[in-house]
């Protein structure tokens, strides 16, 4: 009775301990501990359960979790691809490099494409820390949402920002040369004017410059590596887009002359429009006089 009462015991313990380690590559199980842990670790459960990811098993992309709270929650050894892709990312300093590679394991096209583009080139053959990754254009996985939704780092509306992050900082456009207040001139672009009233056809940065594979401006293979290339890539948009055309449109400091032409005419033209509604005002306000003093002087009579 005793060995028949041990072998079931047994057998329990050993189900619950199978049953435990499938549980723990669980998102549900990840996020019990993370959802309410602080710093960089937190990961918000709502917010997860709201982006693209949110449906993933957190092994599918941390494969391989450290530290002894985390053992026999390891996930399948990841694939060829990610592991040459996490050494090829290594620059960075990522700490989980493994997790960061992961976008290999499903966007293989994209990652090719981010190879052979400045940005990977950066990273990969100049070995420079200061390249993006995946993360810093598309933010952190766990709340990654899909582009149509205004919280995405990629939606249409947030591109420049995302874009101007690195590509204002100081030190980057000292380092790479970059033209400064990149993001400021093209705020003040028609381009960019006609974006911030919330025209869904105003191109941002992506559409003119290209996003995976994108390459330098002076490369001919870039949308705007050439005159020729500028044509198409406009012409998109603006049918017929001449040489003529496509040489306004550029991220440079306007010369002094148009800058302050530019000046002198918005000056001129907000004045005016005080000078309109000014003279209005008077005009109304001698008409009321008027009236009321000869309302007054008819009562008086």
């Amino acid at each position: 009775m005793r060995t028949w009462l041990n072998a079931l015991l047994s057998l329990l313990f050993t189900f619950l301990l199978i049953t435990t380690a499938g549980a723990a590559t669980d998102s549900a199980t990840c996020l019990s501990c993370h959802g309410s842990m602080e710093g960089a670790v937190n990961v918000n459960k709502e917010k997860y359960e709201k982006s693209v990811h949110g449906s993933f098993d957190c092994v599918m992309c941390h494969a391989a979790p450290k530290g002894d709270q985390h053992q026999g929650m390891g996930g399948a050894a990841p694939d060829k691809a990610v592991r040459e892709f996490a050494a090829a990312i290594a620059p960075k300093g990522l700490k989980d490099t493994l997790a960061a590679a992961a976008c290999a394991g499903c966007h293989p096209d994209k990652v090719e494409e981010y190879k052979g583009s400045i940005h990977g080139q950066n990273v990969i053959v100049k070995k420079s820390a200061d390249g993006p990754v995946c993360t810093n254009c598309h933010g952190v996985p766990h709340y990654i949402e899909k582009r149509p939704s205004t919280a995405s780092k990629v939606y249409l509306f947030n591109v420049v920002e995302s874009c101007g992050k690195c590509h204002e900082e100081k030190h980057i456009t000292e380092k790479y040369r970059f033209s400064p207040l990149v993001m400021e001139r093209y705020k003040e672009s028609f381009h960019g004017r006609k974006l911030k009233l919330g025209h869904s056809g105003a191109p941002s940065c992506a559409n003119c410059h290209g996003s995976h594979a994108i390459v330098s401006a002076k490369d001919p293979k870039s949308p705007v590596g050439s005159v020729e290339a500028k044509k198409k890539t406009c012409g998109a948009c603006h049918p017929g887009a001449t040489e003529k055309f496509v040489a306004a449109i550029t991220h440079k400091p306007l010369h002094p002359i148009a800058h302050f032409t530019e000046i002198g005419l918005i000056l001129l033209t907000v004045g005016t429009f005080i000078f309109i509604i000014t003279h209005v005002l008077l005009d109304i306000f001698a008409d009321i006089r008027d009236r009321l003093f000869r309302k007054g002087g008819d009562h008086h009579e």
